[in-house]
């Protein structure tokens, strides 16, 4: 399922010329990992962090990234979150299945971090959700 899901994204993103990496992980394990070879090498890093903020807290990076901005609060000082390990921007989406609760997270770098969350939504939408 991973790997279907990842290709997804990826097609959609090529389709349109865009340059993503695209990481998947159950738990702390990883099923899917994919870099464009156009981008930087630190995108894994970006993974890593955005990654963190989802499994975190549980919802999308992106929804933890405006709930920050208009609580005017920062994941360093409000949480004690190191921003090293941890980047409050969208792109990294948690996967809930009903009884077991959240199982993995899917993440993607590349885009204005907006776009790297509708990615995801936008390839997936309809057959996972």
């Amino acid at each position: 399922m991973a790997l279907e899901m990842g290709l997804k994204i990826i097609a959609l993103a090529k389709s349109r010329n865009q340059h993503i990496a695209v990481e998947i992980c159950r738990l702390n394990h990883i099923v899917f990992i994919y870099f464009d070879d156009s981008l930087p090498v630190d995108k894994h890093n970006w993974l890593r962090r955005k990654a963190n903020v989802a499994k975190q807290f549980e919802e999308s990076s992106l929804s933890v990234k405006n709930d920050l901005k208009e609580g005017n609060m920062t994941l360093e000082k409000t949480f004690g979150l190191d921003e090293k390990d941890f980047l409050a921007k969208g792109g990294s989406i948690p996967i809930f299945i009903k009884s077991a609760g959240m199982i993995a997270t899917i993440t993607v770098s590349g885009l204005h971090d907006e776009e790297d969350h509708n990615i995801i939504i936008e390839a997936l939408q309809g057959k996972y959700f």
